[in-house]
């Protein structure tokens, strides 16, 4: 069975290796730092490349005097472009787990969103759209996804392609909303899952419902199949079970949710971890992060047959495992990323799957801060390398608590070669 493959984002991976090799101790000189034009309080990185013009594109929220602006910078394979501004505003929602983002449509166009307050609630913000044509020079503000016009949690955004333009994915809180609780989140109905498409001509259709109850704040993944797109996400049972769940459009209908593995995780919270997705094809891996029964753990499952069926997963970091997990495309199968805590230290790791989704190797990356501080690190192709971007507390004493971004290029050279653990 071979695994899940987006073929306008391949990945050597020689890329991958030297990756933990430059991250990863004495090696960690051979990585050619980069300055990146985000400033003090800069937080929530994200990466896309651009296949049409072979650069990659750097988004990131940026503290302002004056609240909070989304500001992206493009990547030429040497350095960094000027910041240049998307969108600015006094009462954003900046979170370390629920980020902004930019997808780049297969017409080229861009398509951005960051999150806007509400109302008073902690969790009451809504999504904000805005499209470019001319590669984020210019941007039209769009509708909202959703129309509800509840001041409850919108958010969570993952994006698949449509035949009519760009399929969007969000938790939508609209049923949560509780007169009597101004901070209630997800104790009046339950959150939900919804899905629409931005057409080519930046018109926001109306929103579908994919499911009616799921995990309150963990991230949503989609992909895109030779049948359609799915998408991958917590789900939420009546009883409190949240394993990973996953929805396909088949034939232009979205079929009922079912079981990526039935782990048994009971929790009455939510965990904020949710899943990751790459497909091609037929073929799919999900990765996520699970503690059924009191144990933590990363889990990597393979489907040949476009998501209906799954194989049994394998475990890594049993007993150590933080989750946090990123599925990364290679020239020869796929690659899992994910963070575990050992010896009071948080680490990256990277495990290799082969075309069949055999487990080759498994390395250490690099050590990050355990806690909200380190995110989500980021990693996107440049040109024959790898960027790197991550959130880190800024070095200054006069500015403490403060957080920027750090980046680096990696060479394409071979790297240690560790035998599965």
């Amino acid at each position: 069975m071979k695994p899940a493959i987006d073929s306008r984002n391949r990945w050597r991976i020689g890329h991958l290796l030297v990756l933990a090799a430059l991250l990863h101790g004495p090696a960690a000189s051979s990585a050619e730092p980069l300055a990146t034009p985000a400033g003090p309080g800069a937080l929530a990185p994200g990466l896309i490349h651009d296949p049409n013009q072979n650069t990659t594109v750097l988004t990131w929220i940026q503290s302002t005097d004056q609240g909070h602006a989304l500001l992206l910078a493009e990547f030429d394979g040497r350095q960094f472009g000027p910041a240049r501004r998307v969108a600015a505003g006094r009462d954003w929602f900046a979170n370390w787990a629920d980020t902004p983002g930019l997808h780049i449509a297969e017409d080229g166009s861009w398509l951005a969103h960051w999150l806007e307050k509400s109302g008073p609630s902690t969790y009451a913000y809504d999504i904000r759209l805005a499209r470019s044509t001319d590669r984020g020079e210019t941007w039209q503000e769009l509708p909202s996804p959703h129309r509800d016009g509840t001041p409850t949690e919108h958010g969570f955004v993952s994006h698949y392609t449509d035949a009519d333009g760009t399929g969007l994915v969000w938790l939508d809180g609209r049923e949560t909303q509780d007169a009597g609780d101004e901070d209630a989140h997800g104790h009046a109905g339950a959150m939900t899952l919804r899905t629409t498409i931005v057409d080519r001509h930046g018109r926001v259709g109306q929103s579908l419902l994919l499911d009616d109850r799921v995990c309150d704040c963990c991230q949503t993944a989609s992909a895109n199949t030779a049948l359609g797109p799915i998408v991958v996400y917590r789900d939420r049972s009546e009883d409190e079970i949240r394993d990973i769940s996953i929805v396909r459009r088949i034939d232009g209908q979205w079929l009922p949710p079912r079981p990526v593995h039935r782990d048994g995780w009971n929790i009455a919270g939510c965990p904020v971890n949710g899943p990751d997705v790459i497909a091609r094809d037929m073929q799919v891996a999900v990765a996520w992060f699970t503690m059924a029964g009191g144990v933590p753990v990363v889990r990597v499952a393979v489907s040949g047959d476009a998501g209906e069926s799954f194989s049994e997963p394998l475990d890594f970091s049993t007993g150590k495992a933080l989750g946090r997990v990123q599925l990364m495309d290679l020239d020869e199968g796929f690659a899992l990323g994910w963070m575990e805590q050992n010896d009071g230290q948080a680490h990256l790791r990277l495990a290799h799957f082969d075309d069949d989704g055999n487990l080759r190797q498994q390395q250490p990356v690099t050590t990050l801060e355990g806690n909200r501080i380190s995110g989500f690190p980021r990693l996107a192709r440049a040109g024959d390398r790898i960027l790197a971007v991550w959130t880190t507390p800024l070095s200054d004493p006069d500015q403490p608590g403060r957080t920027t971004l750090a980046a680096a290029l990696l060479n394409p050279e071979p790297g240690p070669n560790e035998q599965p653990e």
